[in-house]
């Protein structure tokens, strides 16, 4: 089953345009190295090879008085390693995020669960009191409704739909949401769940229709 589908909009063996940024942690960074950090990031999330990913990703599991496990909400964060061979620091730390959100909308207040993933900010000012600033590079959300349905379950026990809806937004440049379209014709017995990206600008399109799912 394939979770997602995008468009791929960036081509990876192309260079910036930009001049060479320079940290005084890492040395002059080139445009080359720069793109290479989120290419390396994007692949180890599309692939699900992250060394310190928490047990139960994208949750948390928690054992009840009975020993069962227990999804939940609670906020985390880890960090990742990657090559950065030509630093004299030999790696460039990444981080993921997990937290809960609301967000107002122009009909509701909707409450979403949270995923970013950040890089070091490579630039011209000195970081000399500690390491450089985290600049988010991904950014997935999900619809808290869509947990009340089928494919609600399937997040909970699949890490590779949330890993690789992080990858496409590293790789596209975009908010990914994942949210439900319910039907008209029988409200309330099932729900579209569509992947939404959105850019800067604002501007909103479907990346992808997962399916229709009946509620749990």
């Amino acid at each position: 089953m394939q979770y997602y589908h995008a468009r791929r909009n960036l081509d990876f063996s192309s260079s910036p345009s930009s001049s060479p940024l320079e940290s005084l942690i890492y040395g002059v960074v080139s445009p080359d190295e720069q793109l290479d950090t989120k290419v390396q990031l994007r692949n180890r999330l599309n692939s699900g090879r992250l060394s310190n990913m928490p047990a139960g990703f994208p949750f948390r599991h928690v054992l009840d008085s009975r020993g069962s496990p227990h999804v939940v909400y609670d906020s985390y964060e880890f960090r990742e390693e990657l090559p950065f061979d030509s630093r004299c620091t030999g790696k460039l730390p990444a981080h993921v995020t997990f937290t809960t959100e609301s967000a107002d909308t122009s009909s509701s207040k909707r409450d979403y669960l949270t995923w970013n993933a950040y890089l070091p900010k490579l630039d011209y000012l000195p970081y000399s009191r500690g390491p450089p600033p985290k600049v988010p590079v991904a950014h997935v959300r999900v619809d808290k409704a869509v947990m009340d349905t089928v494919y609600g379950r399937y997040i909970e026990r699949d890490p590779r739909i949330i890993l690789r809806a992080l990858s496409v937004s590293v790789e596209l440049g975009l908010l990914v949401t994942i949210t439900l379209q319910h039907f008209a014709d029988c409200p309330g017995q099932f729900a579209n769940v569509v992947y939404v990206g959105t850019a800067n600008n604002g501007r909103r399109s479907v990346l992808f229709t997962a399916g229709s799912f009946g509620y749990r």
